[in-house]
């Protein structure tokens, strides 16, 4: 094959705008995916890669929207898993969109690293970065909260499901902002890294 026609079938994919969802609560995060999803442009494809043991219902059976599962830990022993399901979603559905939702346990320093592989760094880009929280942080263990804790200083904001959440992240967090604006924030920050 000659140089003239390789570069035909290897032209270089544009990176997809993904958003990365942390935090502990399964519950708030589902409930703020539905939303996300139910504010979606239409005819945008997207797809939803859960690392978190629990995918919201879906009511989205269109070809627009595909949704994958992987389990383990996204940081350690689930790495091959999510990399794998990632790169699945991106070959199989084409999507113009990648949200990502990693389990409670996910090390933000791991869970960077594991994302800024050569396989995957040139097939994503993190347009943001969004750590779901809800009262359930009052009730944790010291390590969990610990743990929450380094995602939120991980995350670009820090999305407070409740009252109760925000009380407790008052003095924990300089970027609380409640799901409706994190919803405005995240399909703004997806569509200005897809313009990229």
């Amino acid at each position: 094959m000659s140089r003239k026609s390789a570069g035909r079938y290897n032209r270089a994919v544009p990176a997809v705008p993904t958003l990365l969802l942390t935090g502990a609560d399964r519950a708030a995060k589902a409930g703020f995916l539905r939303a996300l999803l139910a504010m979606r442009p239409p005819r945008e494809r997207w797809a939803l890669l859960d690392n978190d043991g629990n995918p919201p219902e879906l009511n989205d059976n269109s070809d627009d929207f595909s949704f994958a599962a992987v389990s383990g830990c996204a940081c350690c022993t689930g790495q091959v898993s999510l990399q794998t399901g990632i790169v699945r979603l991106l070959r199989e559905s084409k999507p113009q969109r990648l949200v990502i939702a990693v389990a409670a346990a996910a090390e933000p320093a791991a869970l960077t690293q594991t994302l800024q592989q050569e396989s995957l760094a040139a097939s994503l880009h993190i347009a943001r970065n969004l750590c779901i929280v809800s009262a359930a942080l009052q009730s944790a263990t010291e390590a969990a909260q610990d743990l929450w804790l380094r995602q939120m200083q991980a995350a670009d904001d820090v999305v407070a499901m409740d009252e109760a959440a925000i009380m407790a992240l008052s003095s924990r967090s300089a970027r609380i902002i409640g799901p409706a604006e994190a919803r405005t924030l995240a399909l703004a920050a997806l569509a200005k890294a897809a313009r990229r």
